[in-house]
């Protein structure tokens, strides 16, 4: 199985996730372009050119391009695809691109993007990408759990990147529209949301899990955007559903 994290996170942000599930599946993650040491192109180690450094190459299809080269460096041709805010947008390109590798897809925290008519929470985007870590802490996860797990929320947001490629992460995932292709999702899809996420709304979870055919939701009134790391109900969903399409 395939664990693709959000925009500005790092692979290690999946510690606690892969650790779990590693009991069961063999787990597969690694960094985004331009991040903790890869290059801003596929297959490459260079560092960031602004003069290279084309708009079209910050897309999440391309990123989703860039899983499919992990997978085949990997010698793997199939796998479930677990993928959390724009890890999930990156899924649903691999899923509709490339049906042939995709077992299962598991989209937690997500959206089929703006073009989906849901508004956004511009207030909550704001401390996204603000300097308030407190605040920003606030929109993925639990005051209690972030009390017991300072070193596991140190880890999620801390991040081996020029802000150049911050830049381009960002725009990926803000430009991701995927809402047209929805329905070319062959893949058996559990789309897992929070009641209280403010980054992706859960209305937008809804309309994911309408237009993928098939799709079934699981929408946890208490959680936030984080919940693939706080909440036990959204793991334990998880876990269930590529229990069931293991193999396959």
């Amino acid at each position: 199985m395939l664990l693709l994290q959000g925009q500005a996170t790092p692979a290690a942000g999946w510690d606690r996730v892969a650790a779990d599930l590693a009991t069961e599946f063999r787990v597969l993650r690694g960094e985004q372009r331009g991040v903790g040491g890869s290059g801003p192109v596929a297959g490459t180690n260079r560092p960031v050119d602004p003069a290279s450094d084309a708009e079209d190459r910050w897309t999440t299809r391309a990123l989703a391009q860039d899983v499919r080269a992990v997978l085949d460096a990997a010698g793997v041709d199939r796998v479930q695809v677990v993928g959390h805010s724009m890890g999930g947008k990156i899924a649903q390109w691999l899923a509709v691109d490339h049906p042939e590798r995709v077992a299962s897809l598991t989209l937690l925290a997500t959206s089929a993007g703006t073009a989906d008519g849901v508004p956004r929470d511009e207030a909550a985007h704001r401390l996204l990408i603000g300097r308030d870590a407190e605040a920003r802490t606030a929109l993925f996860f639990d005051a209690g759990w972030v009390a017991a797990h300072a070193d596991e929320v140190r880890t999620f947001f801390t991040l081996d990147a020029p802000r150049r490629v911050l830049r381009g992460l960002y725009r990926a995932s803000t430009e991701h529209d995927t809402v047209a292709v929805l329905p070319r999702i062959t893949a058996p899809t559990l789309v897992v949301h929070g009641g209280r996420d403010r980054l992706a709304a859960p209305d937008s979870a809804r309309r994911l899990a309408a237009g993928i055919p098939g799709a079934r939701l699981v929408l946890l009134p208490d959680a936030g955007h984080g919940l693939h790391l706080d909440s036990p109900e959204a793991a334990t969903a998880v876990r269930d559903f590529l229990r069931e399409h293991a193999g396959r």
